[in-house]
């Protein structure tokens, strides 16, 4: 039996998001990911100040010009009035199905100054900051937030509550804490716990990388949506794979990795232009993990800066024309 969608505002979508990457989930991966068939899909990080303080690049980040499709903007900060004039602006631009907090992020320079996973261990300023996007928007306006700063301060109950009383339209939970960063197992019974405790869609995350993964989270947990992460590195296909088989249908088979990084590195060329080349070498180095001889091929990558001679190595590793 397929899935319900995902329902935030008056709106639904795919019970299958993919999640906000820094570096990773910029328009040209938005791109590819929804040619396979993705659906929902986030920014990057958006840093709230930099967009009021209208940092030319920050500003592009947090544009949509997604076509047909659905994408969420990520705002990070710790100032309420900042992060709702940020929203503002979202929504005044156009094209954003719903504006999500970034409540979770572990990296030292955003929890030094309060913001990501610090807010955490200060629930009334993240009250003050769901409360003051909510005045100031009409769209919708979801938090993503984890366990809790470390095991003996996991308060992710206490929190969800707060942040849907504050008005926040959905929770999305990481299922580690701020101290496990990326490491260990998500504890998935998490997202059970969260789902029983409050009256807005959980969307959970956490080592959900196949359709398998998908599945059984949602069957075991009760959760309304699956969002992937580092799943997705490499294998832009996997949100559409993992929507089919929530759908009850058969999904595609995984698609030629050479093609998909060539035809990745050509949108990032028309979106980025000359800088292309050296953004583009993460996503080449994803598309050829675990594949043999990968190594020389990623250091030749990593040392051209040659367009043409970039596109001869994918064709020459992956044989794809």
């Amino acid at each position: 039996m397929p899935f319900a969608p995902l329902k935030i505002g008056n709106r639904s979508f795919s019970p299958v998001a993919g999640a906000p990457m820094a570096g990773v989930t910029d328009a040209p991966f938005r791109q590819i990911a929804r040619a396979f068939g993705g659906e929902l899909l986030f920014t990057e990080m958006v840093l709230a100040a930099s967009l009021v303080h209208a940092h030319r690049q920050t500003r592009e980040m947090a544009v949509c010009r997604d076509i047909d499709a659905p994408v969420a903007v990520q705002l990070e900060g710790t100032d309420p009035e900042t992060m709702a004039r940020a929203a503002q602006i979202v929504e005044s631009t156009g094209g954003a199905a719903f504006i999500d907090i970034n409540m979770g992020c572990p990296v030292p320079k955003i929890v030094k100054s309060g913001g990501g996973a610090a807010l955490m261990t200060d629930p009334e300023r993240a009250e003050r900051i769901v409360r003051a996007m909510t005045d100031a928007v009409s769209l919708p306006v979801t938090v993503k937030f984890r366990l809790g700063w470390d095991a003996e301060s996991e308060n992710f109950l206490d929190f969800g509550k707060r942040m849907q009383d504050a008005g926040a339209a959905a929770a999305t939970l990481h299922a580690r804490t701020r101290e496990q960063f990326y490491g260990g197992a998500a504890d998935q019974s998490a997202f059970e716990k969260l789902k029983r405790a409050l009256d807005i869609p959980v969307i959970a995350n956490g080592d959900v990388r196949t359709p398998a993964d998908a599945r059984e989270v949602l069957e075991q947990t009760g959760a309304d949506a699956v969002m992937i992460g580092r799943g997705m590195l490499g294998k832009p296909w996997i949100l559409a794979q993992c929507a089919a088989v929530l759908d009850g249908r058969t999904p595609d088979a995984a698609p030629d990795a050479g093609k998909t990084a060539l035809s990745h590195f050509d949108l990032m060329e028309k979106y980025y232009g000359r800088k292309a080349i050296f953004i583009a070498r993460k996503h080449i180095a994803w598309y050829s993990a675990g594949k043999e001889g990968g190594a020389d091929f990623r250091k030749a990558v990593n040392e051209t800066d040659d367009p043409a001679r970039l596109r001869d190595l994918i064709r020459g590793f992956f044989n794809a024309e």
